[in-house]
């Protein structure tokens, strides 16, 4: 009896400890950005495809790395992002457009030669600073004839800037650039990830850390349902 007792209390014991052991906790996912879609309007992005423009006329498509929703930042003066899935001979433009204004809050021009790849614009450089609770507008455009505006590849989305919650800016403060990335997309600010991810990947030698930080905005793109052409 006594010998029934003592294993009856083992087992007790041994089954007390298991429960008191913490649930290991699951792997993350490194290299991954998670983005919180803030609750602002849905369905404002508009992609820019290419293709025929006239006869024997191809263009690249275009698109602005922004959600399908109205977009979020912290900043003042952002950089704006996109995309463009080859060269281009044409003329390029960009607009950022307040609302209920015919003119312009910027437009630049160029008419060199746009390559393939990842672009920006610092709003900082162009001396452009964005009102609170305001939603902008902004544009990229290839002009393969500036007499024929009908032929422009255009694509737009929304920018809107807000203030960071001070929890979240005493966070960024003690936090690495790509580490900040991560801060922004968990907290809704599409555009202040971007710009963050994209900067680290620009100051970074290394190559490795460089294909790494490549790998991270990859994963921020993908969840913007953009092309695959872009996510990379």
């Amino acid at each position: 009896m006594k010998t029934r007792l003592l294993i009856f209390f083992i087992a007790l014991r041994m089954l007390a400890t298991a429960e008191e052991k913490p649930a290991p906790a699951a792997p993350k996912k490194s290299g991954l950005i998670k983005y919180t879609p803030p609750k602002t309007a849905a369905g404002v992005r508009v992609d820019g495809d290419g293709g025929s423009r006239g006869i024997g006329e191809k263009l690249p498509s275009i698109y602005v790395l922004a959600p399908q929703h109205v977009a979020l930042t912290t900043q003042p003066q952002p950089a704006l992002y996109w995309f463009q899935t080859g060269p281009a001979a044409s003329e390029f433009e960009l607009t950022v457009t307040e609302p209920k204004k015919a003119r312009p809050l910027l437009s630049l021009r160029a008419a060199s030669k746009q390559e393939q790849g990842i672009h920006s614009v610092s709003l900082a450089r162009q001396k452009i600073t964005l009102e609170p609770r305001t939603s902008y507008q902004w544009s990229v455009a290839l002009i393969p004839d500036p007499a024929n505006r009908s032929k422009d590849v255009i694509a737009s989305g929304i920018i809107q800037r807000v203030e960071a919650p001070a929890a979240l800016a005493a966070k960024l403060e003690k936090a690495e650039p790509a580490d900040r990335a991560a801060l922004y997309a968990e907290a809704g600010y599409w555009y202040d990830a971007l710009q963050s991810i994209s900067l680290a990947i620009a100051a970074e030698k290394d190559a490795g850390k460089k294909a790494s930080l490549t790998r991270t905005r990859a994963s921020l793109l993908d969840q913007a349902t953009l092309p695959a052409a872009v996510k990379r």
